[in-house]
């Protein structure tokens, strides 16, 4: 028993099918990519912030070695130089005046602390930053993933519809 179904409706569906299948391409699909490659490049971001946050530490650490080595050979009566002070203490803006002496080593040290603490809590926040990150990186790739696959669907059958024509014809 064959369906009375104009030849005309089939082929109309099929090509809304395809139409909507290239509408979901070129809209939904695009703008999930788009939102994807937006989530890598700041985890890309966020990770050269993190390279950087722990060279800035180690820079710190560095910093306080010297500071370590420069007292350890200054004898105690004999303050360090000006200019030395200046030159190792020249990263906190709020010591260009603390003269480097043993006396101050405690203030010093406290202040190199701080600084690597606040580079850690950054370190820490961009880290988990990226993690919340590649979790949407994840569910927009999946999307993506489903979208294509509907897409794909809707065309093949949307083709398979249009092809009926053809099919319709013969059996007549």
């Amino acid at each position: 028993m064959r369906l009375p179904i104009p030849t005309w409706a089939i082929v109309a569906t099929g090509l809304v099918l395809n139409v909507a299948a290239a509408l979901m391409t070129n809209f939904v699909i695009d703008d999930l990519g788009e939102k994807a490659t937006a989530v890598a490049e700041r985890q890309t971001n966020n990770n050269q912030l993190i390279q950087l946050s722990w060279q800035q530490a180690d820079a710190l650490e560095r910093r306080r070695e010297a500071i370590l080595v420069v007292l350890a050979l200054t004898p105690t009566e004999i303050p360090v130089s000006e200019s030395v002070a200046v030159t190792l203490l020249d990263a906190f803006t709020d010591m260009n005046d603390t003269p480097l002496t043993r006396v101050n080593m405690p203030s010093i040290m406290t202040r190199i602390n701080d600084q690597q603490d606040l580079l850690r809590n950054k370190i820490d926040t961009l880290y988990l930053d990226n993690l919340q990150m590649a979790e949407n990186q994840y569910e927009f790739n999946r999307q993506v993933s489903a979208y294509r696959n509907l897409a794909l669907f809707l065309q093949v059958f949307g083709l398979a519809l249009i092809m009926a024509r053809d099919l319709n014809r013969k059996q007549d």
